[in-house]
């Protein structure tokens, strides 16, 4: 759903992929009213990738694209052009915001930095999301996902202590830095009138950092641990406290509490097993004999479905947890407002992730669909910036939109 908690704000978004159209989505899910800027001919690199309806590529039934882009009005121009950049710059004349993903040194190139756009519009606040950021030795390296996981912390405490570490299971930093620019957007917008536009520098190395380091350095300072790959189970805490098989799928079992662990075992028969002394220390049973014990418990596990044991363990107040897949997830009666069908002539109805909070004092509206490429050219170009029907035609065919 959208809420119109932003209606009025005017955003101007340029960029591909996940960091800077996640930005704009969760803006305009608000209810702003964001104009996404692709380039004429093939779009936006988001385009290109999956997954596509019936397993069928096509630029406009990407559902990556199609996620990213509800509720925007979306345009076309060649920023490699003079009349391109100058339609931008009257664009971003009229917003309120700028959002955009392009490389810092792309954007001075162009005449699309800040200090040129807000030479025009100097209470113009900009996000500009790059990697390393606008600053700093790494300023104009590129990087994918797993180049920033890996640079911000994140992968070092992932997987086996004695294997390579690891990095997500899907690429994940876009999002953050995505959050952390929509976030930074409305506090500069808040603080306008008393601090004037800002510039904002999101590192997408900086999120993940952030997020990772700032946990870990805190128990260094309190002497608890330093980090280190623990693999399937976390170290130096009461066994259990991980993810095992059982009938269909697999399920997170915790027992933090000593009493829930004492009453996990009555339910299990209170097994031979658990009476041996070297299992008596529940920490020291984790770091020593895990994998054992799993064999232990995941023979009992493998008697019941993932349901049968969320029942189990609510009549126990025990803190088992079914892993579930997407499916699941999708068709689950508690999430199911989550899920939002959009329309669109080319797809017909699909589910989307809505937005992932409830304003029930705020009236929503359904959402709007992401834009085809081009699709809103003639109301922005001529509506907003005054050219005629025949000058889009003329921009057209010499490539410009």
């Amino acid at each position: 759903m959208t809420y119109p908690l932003l209606s009025g704000l005017r955003v101007l978004e340029i960029g591909s992929m996940i960091s800077a159209p996640y930005c704009g989505k969760l803006l305009a899910d608000a209810g702003a009213s964001v104009v996404k800027v692709e380039p004429p001919g093939a779009g936006e690199e988001a385009r290109r990738y999956g997954p596509w309806p019936d397993d069928v590529p096509h630029p406009e039934r990407s559902g990556l694209y199609l996620y990213l882009n509800s509720n925007k009005a979306g345009i076309t121009a060649n920023l490699e052009t003079p009349t391109g950049r100058s339609i931008m710059r009257r664009l971003a004349a009229k917003s309120d915001a700028v959002v955009h993903n392009v490389p810092p040194a792309d954007m001075e190139r162009l005449g699309l930095d800040y200090d040129a756009l807000s030479a025009e519009h100097p209470g113009l606040v900009m996000a500009s999301i790059s990697p390393w950021g606008l600053s700093g030795p790494w300023r104009d390296y590129k990087a994918y996902d797993i180049n920033l996981a890996a640079a911000g912390g994140i992968c070092e405490g992932l997987g086996e202590a004695d294997r390579e570490p690891l990095t997500f299971g899907t690429p994940e930093v876009g999002y953050f830095a995505g959050m952390a620019a929509a976030s930074s957007i409305v506090m500069a917008l808040l603080g306008r009138d008393t601090h004037g536009g800002q510039h904002i520098d999101i590192a997408e190395a900086e999120t993940m950092a952030g997020l990772y380091n700032g946990p870990e350095a805190l128990m260094a300072v309190y002497e608890w641990r330093v980090t280190r790959r623990t693999g399937h189970h976390a170290l130096d805490f009461p066994y259990p406290n991980c993810i095992l098989r059982c009938k269909d799928g697999h399920i997170f079992v915790g027992s933090p509490e000593g009493r829930q662990w004492r009453r996990l075992l009555e339910i299990m028969g209170n097994p031979e097993w658990s009476q041996e002394q070297r299992f008596r220390n529940r920490t020291a049973m984790n770091n020593l004999y895990a994998d054992e014990v799993d064999g232990y418990v995941e023979a009992w596990l493998a008697d019941y479905t993932k349901a049968e044991l969320l029942e189990i363990a609510l009549e126990n107040r025990i803190p088992l947890a079914p892993v579930r897949t997407y499916e699941e997830v999708r068709s689950d009666p508690s999430l199911e407002d989550l899920f939002v069908v959009i329309e669109r002539d080319d797809t017909g109805p699909v589910a989307y992730p809505g937005a992932p909070y409830r304003l029930p004092e705020a009236e929503a509206s359904a959402p709007k669909p992401a834009p085809t490429l081009g699709q809103h050219n003639r109301a922005v170009l001529c509506d907003e910036l005054g050219y005629t029907g025949a000058d889009l035609v003329k921009l057209y065919q010499i490539g410009i939109i």
